[in-house]
């Protein structure tokens, strides 16, 4: 009997319901040890890339005075998710406003891919 549900792994192409349409995914966080934060990140970087301990403190702040912003992009988003398109990423305070020039645009300046 064959079976064709189209999640063939053996397949490039798997074709289900709900394709082409857009999500939005929202998480909100409480940064109880910025040091943590950084020390985690840093890590992320030196074990997935090349990169110095002078780059990723031009990345994401030296561990004494860390940049949250960029630390939490590096751990929280995977740099793609299979089958998907990033179509925009904001990240800020919980106690302001989204800016309107963020919504439903790419911050590139936050997170590099190199790692």
């Amino acid at each position: 009997m064959a079976h064709d549900s189209g999640w063939g792994l053996d397949s490039d192409t798997v074709r289900v319901p709900g394709a082409q349409q857009e999500y939005s995914f929202s998480l909100r966080l409480r940064v109880d040890s910025p040091t943590q934060l950084w020390q985690a990140a840093a890590l992320r970087c030196l074990s997935q890339s090349d990169l110095s301990r002078d780059e990723v403190e031009e990345l994401i702040g030296p561990a004494s005075d860390p940049s949250v912003t960029d630390c939490l992009m590096l751990l929280a988003l995977p740099e793609r998710l299979p089958g998907c398109t990033r179509l925009g990423t904001a990240l800020h305070p919980a106690d302001l406003p989204v800016p309107a020039a963020f919504v439903g645009r790419e911050d590139t300046l936050a997170l590099q891919p190199d790692c």
